[in-house]
């Protein structure tokens, strides 16, 4: 039996690691690197890219990467193909106690097998939802589609010992696999909040020069990728209002993915085009100060299983204004911190933005209490629950 003092050696499936910027692969990295200071051995297995080509390690972390097929629209997502021999002999050389399912993609399915051959506790992670994979999708067929992803990923998690979800509506989303009472836990990505800060404007002001953002205007940040579910439209379209009854106003759009052009197109269709900023991918250093480079945060998204860069904005002592969108939980962290929208709404999003701008003080004590808020979401309790989930499973 293994006891908590013991270090684990623990894989972690996860394709597009090291390739891609996306929630789930920071989430990874993150746990992966406090796991590698409390002691314990961490591999990953992912798909090998354009950028990596062969096995190697990444920010650290031995990584293993296997052929791969490329993803249309994903932002740098390729799928693993591994062998089962070939995990089977990685799982073994690196002693392998506990492998972790990250995302629910082909590598998975060959994990799950050669974990089960040698006896090896799987535990998964929920970062899926169908919203992620079809809001491209033709109306009509979204439904069957989100009812067999669904119906996927209950196969899926359901050969792990222990689910991890990041919040408790991620939970109630698999339904079935509630019904059959599958051992779960909710443990939030958490926030380093030693990185994660308010900073000085001493500090800020290179990023002002180097992405040439005005410093004396009301600032409004969005962080997140440029793929459908994100609705970033929304808050382009809002744009001609607030600027409207508050033409001091200039919004920064961080992240990549397939929409940027389309959205930029729509920028210069509004004539708008000189209050936003596309910053791009942005380092996680970059982020911090977009962050505080901001005054106000902006998440218009339609689906989020938790939504990591609003605990970001919100540690960085930031007000949120966030889509009351049904299947995002995110919507949950606004509580006397910021302000919901109606889902879509662009003309709601402008009047509640408004709001925060045109009342100083108000945004300044919203600010306060996201900061207050965040202290909840330290990730070094997150990976306290992480260890003892992995204790569990082995016990089991």
């Amino acid at each position: 039996m293994q006891t908590s003092t013991q270090k684990l050696n623990i894989a972690m499936i996860c394709d597009p690691i090291g390739s891609n910027k996306s929630g789930v692969v920071v989430s990874t990295l993150r746990f992966s690197k406090l796991l590698k200071e409390r002691g314990h051995h961490v591999i990953f297995i992912g798909a090998k890219s354009a950028e990596h080509k062969n096995h190697s390690h990444h920010e650290n972390i031995k990584a293993y990467r296997y052929r791969s097929l490329p993803v249309p629209k994903s932002g740098g997502w390729n799928l693993a193909f591994p062998t089962v021999k070939e995990l089977k002999k990685v799982f073994q050389e690196e002693k392998i106690n506990v492998v972790h399912i990250i995302l629910p993609m082909s590598g998975t399915i060959v994990a799950i097998k050669a974990a089960k051959q040698l006896n090896i506790k799987i535990v998964a992670h929920s970062h899926s939802q169908p919203e992620n994979l079809f809001m491209d999708m033709p109306k009509m067929i979204q439904p069957i589609l989100n009812n067999l992803w669904n119906k996927y990923l209950t196969w899926v998690y359901g050969k792990s010992e222990v689910l991890i979800y990041p919040s408790e509506m991620a939970r109630n989303l698999l339904q079935k696999l509630n019904e059959k009472n599958h051992p779960s836990v909710v443990i939030s990505n958490g926030i380093n909040l030693k990185e994660f800060q308010p900073l000085s404007m001493e500090v800020i002001g290179d990023f002002y020069k180097r992405f040439d953002i005005p410093t004396d205007k009301v600032k409004l940040l969005s962080v997140g990728r440029l793929f459908p579910e994100k609705s970033i439209d929304t808050l382009i379209n809002a744009i001609p209002h607030i600027i409207k009854k508050h033409p001091n106003t200039h919004v920064m759009i961080a992240g990549s993915g397939h929409l940027r052009p389309k959205l930029e197109k729509l920028a210069d269709k509004l004539q708008i085009s000189k209050h936003v900023t596309f910053l791009g991918l942005v380092s996680e250093e970059d982020k911090i100060l977009a962050y505080n480079a901001s005054d106000i945060f902006v998440l218009p998204s339609l689906a989020e299983l938790e939504g990591m860069v609003v605990l970001e904005a919100m540690a960085c002592g930031k007000p949120i204004i966030i889509s009351d969108a049904e299947m995002s939980a995110s919507r949950y962290f606004v509580d006397g911190n910021g302000f919901l929208f109606k889902t879509r709404d662009h003309q709601d999003l402008a009047h509640q933005v408004l709001k925060l701008i045109t009342d100083v003080d108000l945004r300044k004590k919203m600010g306060e209490v996201s900061l207050q808020k965040s202290k909840n979401y330290n990730i070094h309790r997150s990976v306290d629950l992480l260890e003892e989930v992995y204790y569990q499973a082995l016990e089991k």
